[in-house]
């Protein structure tokens, strides 16, 4: 895809076209890596296996930041167990390194206060994050065999430019940034839950962190990436508001989500990322303005004559 060094392994990215996926791709070319994309719009989990065979010929990395936040089970099955299982099948043979995106809906619900750790007892409350964990152990367990090398970044809640409206940093944002030009009230669900945010491009920092020959290549199994923090979601909301220029009022008197409801407080402990020498490089507040320097123009408003 781009020019790199030599002596850069070839990083094959799964989920270039996602959220996650295009910073990580965009940070993968800034850091001159070769990185080698599958087609478009290919389902990787019925590729036939020549043909990943093809795509994992002479790379040194598969980072795989695919997978599915929602959908019936069979789909999430599909994404988030079935593709990490094959990811790990064709590294076992080549000896490519995997860096996997997990997630820390893994964990489920914690005591307030408690950061939660990589050996913690895992309880997801959701298909989403029992699939997810499914894939991690998948993962776990083989690195642990000395099948392959791998690492699962377990991440929290990343936040930055081109979240999608289905989310509430990308609903609010543009929320906010609609009722700050046209006036009104703005209603959200409940806002109280605490939540570990984190800027979406320390997530790329991470992956870079742990590839071949990076400082924390000798990571194994599960590492969380996050910010160390719980802030309240409407931390969230207040800043995004400043940033908008936002002065009117919002409530909090909307359907809350059940995600929420079921997990309302998070926060990972680092300490395992922390001591391989990476730290956290990007506030919240970075973030959230980045997010909002990414969403297109409003249309401007047509005075009355």
């Amino acid at each position: 895809m781009t020019p790199a060094s030599p002596s850069s392994p070839t990083v094959l990215l799964l989920g270039a076209g996602g959220f996650l996926g295009g910073h990580i791709c965009t940070a993968l070319v800034e850091a001159g890596r070769c990185v080698r994309l599958p087609p478009a719009h290919t389902d990787l989990t019925a590729l036939p296996d020549v043909r990943w065979a093809a795509l994992l010929d002479g790379v040194g990395a598969v980072v795989n930041a695919a997978g599915r936040t929602a959908g019936d089970l069979p789909a999430l099955t599909r994404a988030n167990v079935l593709l990490p299982a094959r990811v790990l099948d064709g590294a076992a043979r080549t000896g490519a390194r995997v860096v996997h995106l997990a997630s820390a809906a893994e964990y489920g619900p914690v005591p307030e206060g408690h950061a939660s750790r990589e050996d913690d007892p895992a309880r997801p409350v959701s298909p989403y994050g029992a699939t997810k964990l499914a894939g991690t152990l998948l993962l776990d367990e083989a690195a642990r065999a000395g099948r392959v090398d791998a690492v699962a970044l377990r991440l929290t809640n990343p936040v930055g430019a081109s979240m999608n409206a289905g989310s509430l940093p990308g609903r609010a944002a543009r929320e906010l940034r609609a009722a700050a030009q046209r006036g009104g009230p703005v209603r959200f669900g409940p806002l109280g839950a605490r939540r570990d945010f984190m800027a979406v491009r320390d997530v790329a920092r991470a992956v870079l962190h742990v590839l071949p020959g990076q400082p924390g290549a000798d990571l194994r199994g599960v590492v969380n990436v996050g910010s160390g923090e719980a802030r309240p979601v409407r931390d969230l909301v207040t800043v995004l508001a400043g940033l908008c220029g936002y002065a009117g009022t919002w409530h909090e008197d909307a359907p809350g989500s059940p995600r929420s409801g079921d997990v309302p407080y998070q926060r990972a402990d680092l300490g395992r990322l922390l001591r391989s020498g990476f730290t956290p490089a990007h506030s919240l507040e970075d973030a959230l303005a980045e997010l909002l320097a990414s969403l297109p123009s409003l249309p401007k408003l047509q005075g009355v004559l």
